[in-house]
């Protein structure tokens, strides 16, 4: 597997990681998109959710174990 540039946040956790590999795999495999295209969907995806998850206590992260 070839390393993907860093995700256009600050520092990523490896929840956070995990979220945008998933997205990223489910949009290559059922969503049949070119891979680099696919990780530029996921990098937006991963930053609309962090940006609507932002001061929130109950958001995603408290629901995956790191």
């Amino acid at each position: 597997m070839k390393p993907r540039p860093p995700m256009d946040l600050p520092a990523t956790s490896e929840a956070e990681d995990a979220l945008f590999e998933e997205r990223a795999a489910i949009r290559e495999f059922l969503g049949a998109m070119p891979r680099a295209e696919a990780e530029a969907a996921a990098r937006e995806d991963v930053q609309r959710i962090l940006a609507a998850e932002r001061g929130t206590e109950s958001g995603w992260r408290t629901r995956i174990k790191p």
